[in-house]
């Protein structure tokens, strides 16, 4: 517990010895720092502000008809075209920066201090801040200015040669479209004509596919036909051509032997057709006749005689009807049965004929789309590029025109004072603490014998210790260079203050 008492006794005697050094220390950085300060040169900031916006009534018709892009593409290629190289090579030409630009090496070094020096920052959503500093106070406003300038030139220009390009470039695309969907067109048209008994059709079945089913409904209908004609065959033979009449008769049995004939065949009728078919509806007209002519009587009649059985006449003129009916159907079959036949031999001649076809079509339904696209991105082009005459989708406008203030915001010259004070304090402690620390003298006895060698003694200063006056005149004297620091950096400070 002793010793730490007597190792801060040492140290602040030590340190107290060489006070002066660090006096001396804190003395030069700070009349180092504070001239230095004084000679760093002065900086002017020139700075504008600018709002950019898309145009609220422009834009919205425009949108899906015309090209256009989004506010925050327009927002990042403001950024990026303001610092990019060559826009800062225009501006360096513009100003005087170019004067210090006599070899490549010089340019580069100036486009990139530029490049880092311009500083481009986004107040709000659409409000922009251009600031630059320099030393020169007319150069920091050249350099905003011409900033401005820049990016207006530059747009414009950008857009007009941008719109050009694009409306050449489609010209040329939608002519090369043109001559391959003229080519297109043609093969097209000359491979249907050529084939156009076995290509589908408007509805989407070719000649062919028509040709068969014409056939196998010509068929099915002559199938029909000669049952129909072996069913009257049937009939015909089953009914008498005449019939015999009784006298002084009043429906007698000749006539019910015609109803129950009629009604015999009506029957066989309705097993093989339904009620709706034509022969089958005239039947029973026939039957109802008959039965009405029946119930209602005959007049009398005193002798009997032979007529033609009204039945057998019908079915007569029916087996002429269906064997004319079956050599018209047989002709067509043949017709169609050939025509079919033609339209296969073709179509095997041809192989892959329809897929050919297909491909033909599809290449020609590609250039088409690709076509009418291109028409309608030129359309596009069209109205953007008068949009862009008469109006701009994107408005830029100078809030803050440039300017430099007529005090400088650099350097913070009363804040560098103080920190140099600070700073120059911190050194003459720093190297009191070196001096401590490569100190090699003996405090006390006990600091010599902790080296291990025999000591016989020590002899003592014979001085006289110092008096209270004289502790308190060195305490005055060091306080004073120390407070003279102090107030040196007062009137540093007040000089700066009554500049600004």
């Amino acid at each position: 517990m002793d010793a730490l008492p007597d190792l801060i006794s040492r140290y602040g005697a030590l340190a107290w010895r060489r006070r002066w050094w660090g006096v001396a220390a804190a003395w030069v950085l700070c009349i180092v720092g504070w001239v230095g300060v004084a000679t760093l040169p002065n900086q002017y900031e020139a700075s504008a502000r600018v709002y950019i916006d898309a145009d609220a009534v422009l834009t919205p018709l425009l949108r899906g008809i015309a090209a256009d892009s989004s506010m925050s593409d327009q927002i990042d290629l403001l950024q990026h075209m303001l610092l990019s190289r060559p826009n800062l090579e225009k501006i360096i030409a513009k100003t005087d920066l170019q004067l210090d630009t006599r070899t490549a090496t010089d340019l580069e070094q100036m486009v990139n201090r530029l490049g880092n020096t311009i500083k481009v920052n986004a107040q709000t959503r659409n409000i922009f801040s251009i600031a630059f500093r320099n030393p020169d106070r007319q150069l920091a406003y050249d350099v905003v200015q011409a900033v401005l300038a820049s990016y207006i030139e530059n747009r414009a220009g950008d857009n007009r040669d941008d719109m050009e390009k694009a409306s050449a470039f489609l010209d040329e695309q939608i002519a090369s479209y043109e001559k391959q969907l003229t080519a297109a067109e043609r093969a097209r048209a000359e491979f249907r004509r050529q084939y156009v008994d076995v290509l589908p059709g408007d509805g989407g079945v070719n000649r062919l596919e028509q040709a068969k089913a014409e056939v196998t409904t010509l068929g099915g209908q002559l199938i029909d036909a000669k049952s129909h004609g072996a069913l009257l065959a049937r009939q015909l033979a089953t009914t008498a051509p005449t019939v015999m009449t009784e006298a002084a008769s009043t429906g007698g049995a000749e006539p019910r032997g015609e109803l129950r004939a009629a009604e015999a065949h009506l029957r066989e009728l309705q097993q093989v057709y339904t009620d709706a078919y034509p022969e089958v509806m005239t039947q029973k007209r026939t039957v109802e006749k008959l039965r009405r002519s029946d119930g209602g009587g005959a007049a009398p009649s005193f002798g009997g005689r032979s007529i033609s059985n009204p039945v057998f006449e019908q079915l007569t003129l029916k087996t002429v009807e269906n064997q004319a009916l079956i050599e018209s159907l047989k002709r067509q079959l043949e017709d169609a049965t050939a025509e079919r036949n033609r339209l296969q031999t073709i179509a095997q001649n041809v192989p892959g004929l329809e897929a050919k076809y297909v491909d033909l079509n599809r290449d020609y339904d590609v250039l088409r789309k690709n076509y009418d696209e291109l028409l309608a991105r030129r359309e596009g082009m069209r109205i953007a590029t008068a949009a862009q005459v008469r109006a701009s989708n994107v408005k830029m406008v100078i809030i803050d025109p440039p300017l430099v203030p007529q005090r400088p915001v650099a350097p913070a010259r009363v804040l560098l004072s103080i920190g140099v004070l600070l700073a120059g304090l911190a050194a003459g402690v720093g190297v009191v603490a070196a001096m401590l620390t490569l100190d090699q003298s003996f405090h006390n006895i006990i600091d010599l014998r902790a080296m291990g060698r025999p000591v016989i003694g020590a002899i003592s200063l014979a001085a006289l210790p110092p008096t209270l006056a004289m502790r308190l005149r060195h305490a005055a004297v060091f306080g004073s260079a120390i407070g003279l620091l102090v107030v040196v950096l007062g009137g540093v400070l007040l000089h700066y203050t009554q500049r600004i």
